[in-house]
C-alpha cells in the first residue's frame, strides 16, 4: 500500500526536479481524521529532497502536480513546531481499493537489499538456557524475520559457547563430585552446571584448583586431553535441550556454530597475519596484545591460550569469507558494549573492509525473573510455568473451546507468547520488572490479546466465507464509511512503513506497538461492523474484505515477532 503512494511522490519529484528521491517507507504515515472524516498521508518535507524543502516556484508546481493526481483529494504543506510535512487527504474509494485488491511484496519492491549475518541466542553449553539469552534469542529471531521479510538475505547464527576456561572447571567439577555418565546423562544440563559450579566456588577458596582447572582448558586447546570426548558428549546434551526451547519460541537457525571451531590450533593464520601487519604486541610477560586507539587489547594469554576477543576476530574474518555479508549483527546485552568496540577497533587496525557493517544491538536485562513462589529459575520452568498459569485461566473462561483445554499445544503457545510480547514490547535498552499479572493480562497490551484478536477474526470470517469467496468480492470503498472502518483502513495503510521503522532501528516494540492499535481498533469495529446480522448483501460484503485483510495481516505482524498465530483458543 505504502508503496503505491511512495512511488507516486518519487515519479514526481524525479519529473519536476530531474533527480531521483529514495523516499524511505519509514517516513509514510497514515491517520484518519475523525474530525474531517478523512483519511490523510503525511510525509515530512526533508525526505522530498533538497529542491522542495522550501517555499519556491517549484515547490507550488509540485504541489499543483499532485492536486491534480486522482489518488489525492488536496495537497497542503502543513508547518507546525519548526517542523514541515506534505499533507495529502486522499481520495477514499481509491486509497481503499489500492488496501483491499492491490498486493504488493516486499520482495518484489525491495529497497537495496544486502546480506546480514545475524549472530543470536549464542548459549553456552552444560549450562541452562538463562533470561539473558531469552532476550538475545527473541530480539535475533526478530531481526532476522524483519529483514528477511524486507527482501534481505539473512544467516541466523548460533554461535554456541562451547570453550573457555569455563570446561576446565566443568571437566575438574565432574572428577570432584565423581559423577557417573550414568548420573549425568539422567539430568545432563542441571548435573553438569551443578559440577561447573562446585568446581568454582572450590577454586575460589584455593587457588590450587584454579590452576588445575587452567591446566585442563590449556591441554584442551592443543588438542591433547581425554576431556575432548567428554566435551563433545556435554555438546550433544546442550544441544538437545535448546532445540526444545527452541522449538517452543518459534526460533530457527540457519547454522549452529561453535567458538571451538576458532581454537589456538586452527587460527594460527590469523595471528600470523597480524604479525605481518606489526600489529601484534609481545608483553614482557608473554602475553599478546594488540593496540586499539588508546587501549591495549589483550588476545592471548601468557599460557599461550587465546582470548575470547580472539576467538569472534576469527570468527568474523570466516564469515565473511563464506557469506560475504554487509552487515553483521551481534545481538548481545548491553554489558558487553565495551568488548564489541574493541572487536570494531581491531577490525578497522586490520583494515578489513567489513569493519563498518559490525553492529552491536544492545539490550538490557530482565530482572525478577521468577517462579509465583519466587524462585529464581531458567527458561525451561518459566515457559512451563506460563504454560501452567495460561491452562489455569482457559479453564476458569466460559468462552474457551472444550478441545482447547484438552490441547495443551495452544496453552504452550499461549505462554511462549505471553513471554515473548512481553519481551518485545519494552525498548530494547531497557531493563525490564518480570511481573506475571502483566504478562498473562487479556484486558491490556498482552501476547494473548494479539493471540485473541486473530481467532476472534479467523472465527468470524470462516462462518462466512473461504478464502476463495473473499478473493472474488470486488472492493466498493463507498460502503466503508464508518468512521470505525476507516480508522482499520489507515491502521493497515502503515502497516509497510512500521515494518521498515522496526528495521531501521531493529527495535521490535515499534510493530508490537503498532498490533495492539491494530487489535483495539479491529475489535471495535467488530461491535458496530457486523457481518452476520447486517442485511445488506454489499456491505457484508465489503466488511468481509475489511477483516480478512485485518487478519492477514494481524498474522504477517504476530509471525514477525516469532508468535505462532492460533485459529482458536
Amino acid at each position: 500500500m505504502a508503496i503505491f503512494y511512495r512511488k507516486m511522490l518519487s515519479q514526481k519529484v524525479c519529473r519536476l526536479c530531474d533527480t531521483n528521491v529514495v523516499l524511505p517507507l519509514s517516513a509514510l504515515n497514515f491517520n484518519y481524521q475523525k474530525a474531517t472524516k478523512t483519511a490523510e498521508l503525511h510525509v515530512p518535507m526533508q525526505h522530498l529532497g533538497e529542491a522542495l524543502k522550501h517555499d519556491s516556484p517549484r515547490m507550488q508546481e509540485f504541489l499543483k502536480g499532485l492536486n491534480n493526481d486522482e489518488s489525492c483529494d488536496e495537497v497542503t504543506i502543513q508547518t507546525k513546531s519548526g517542523k514541515r510535512w506534505l499533507k495529502c487527504v486522499l481520495n477514499k474509494e481509491r486509497f481503499i481499493s489500492q488496501l483491499l485488491t492491490k498486493k504488493y511484496s516486499f520482495k518484489e519492491h525491495p529497497d537495496v537489499t544486502q546480506t546480514i549475518v545475524v549472530e543470536f541466542s549464542s548459549p553456552n553449553i552444560a549450562k541452562p538456557f538463562h533470561a539473558g539469552h531469552l532476550r538475545s534469542t527473541i530480539i535475533g529471531n526478530f531481526i532476522s524475520n524483519i529483514n528477511e521479510y524486507l527482501g534481505n538475505r539473512v544467516i541466523r547464527l548460533n554461535y554456541l559457547g562451547d570453550w573457555g576456561t569455563q570446561f576446565g572447571y566443568l571437566a575438574l567439577g565432574v572428577r570432584l563430585k565423581d559423577l557417573s555418565p550414568e548420573e549425568i546423562n539422567e539430568n545432563p544440563i542441571k548435573c553438569l552446571y551443578d559440577a561447573y559450579v562446585h568446581a568454582y566456588n572450590v577454586a575460589r577458596g584455593d587457588p590450587k584448583v584454579h590452576s588445575v582447572a587452567m591446566d585442563i582448558f590449556s591441554s584442551m586447546e592443543h588438542g591433547t586431553t581425554e576431556e575432548m570426548q567428554h566435551w563433545q558428549e556435554y555438546r550433544a546434551y546442550t544441544i538437545k535441550e535448546l532445540e526444545d526451547l527452541y522449538r517452543r519460541l518459534g526460533v530457527q537457525f540457519s547454522s549452529y556454530e561453535w567458538e571451538s571451531s576458532y581454537r589456538m590450533n586452527k587460527i594460527t593464520h590469523v595471528l600470523s597475519a597480524m604479525k605481518q601487519r606489526g600489529v601484534l604486541l609481545e608483553q614482557p610477560d608473554r602475553r599478546q596484545v594488540i593496540q586499539v586507539k588508546n587501549r591495549t587489547v589483550p588476545l592471548v594469554k601468557s599460557d599461550g591460550t587465546g582470548m575470547y576477543i580472539l576467538r569472534d576476530i576469527a570468527a568474523l574474518i570466516d564469515r565473511h569469507e563464506r557469506y560475504s555479508f554487509e552487515k553483521c549483527m551481534y545481538v548481545v546485552e548491553n554489558g558487553q558494549n565495551e568488548h564489541f568496540a574493541a572487536l570494531r577497533g581491531i577490525a578497522h587496525v586490520l583494515d578489513l573492509p567489513y569493519a563498518q557493517g559490525i553492529e552491536h544491538i544492545k539490550f538490557g536485562r530482565i530482572h525478577g525473573m521468577s517462579t509465583r513462589r519466587g524462585q529464581v529459575v531458567f527458561l525451561r520452568d518459566i515457559l512451563h510455568e506460563a504454560q501452567q498459569l495460561v491452562l489455569e485461566k482457559q479453564r476458569a473462561s466460559p468462552n474457551t473451546r472444550t478441545n482447547v483445554i484438552d490441547n495443551p499445544s495452544v496453552c504452550e503457545v499461549l505462554g511462549s507468547s505471553a513471554v515473548i510480547i512481553n519481551d518485545l514490547k519494552q525498548r530494547r535498552i531497557k531493563d525490564y520488572e518480570f511481573e506475571w499479572s502483566k504478562i498473562l493480562q487479556m484486558d491490556g497490551d498482552s501476547g494473548i490479546k494479539l493471540q485473541y484478536t486473530h481467532c476472534r477474526l479467523v472465527s468470524l470470517l470462516r462462518a462466512q466465507a473461504s478464502d476463495e469467496d473473499v478473493q472474488s468480492i470486488e472492493c466498493a470503498g463507498q460502503l466503508l464509511r464508518e468512521p470505525e472502518a476507516s480508522e482499520i483502513i489507515c491502521q493497515l495503510a502503515n502497516f509497510e512503513p512500521v515494518c521498515y521503522q522496526a528495521q531501521e532501528t531493529s527495535e521490535a516494540c515499534i510493530l508490537v506497538a503498532y498490533l495492539f492499535r491494530l487489535c483495539k481498533s479491529t475489535n471495535l469495529a467488530l461491535k458496530v461492523l457486523p457481518i452476520k446480522h447486517e442485511t445488506d448483501f454489499h456491505k457484508r460484503q465489503q466488511r468481509i474484505l475489511l477483516f480478512s485483510r485485518a487478519q492477514k495481516v494481524l498474522r504477517a505482524g504476530m509471525e514477525l515477532l516469532g508468535l505462532t498465530p492460533l485459529e482458536e483458543m
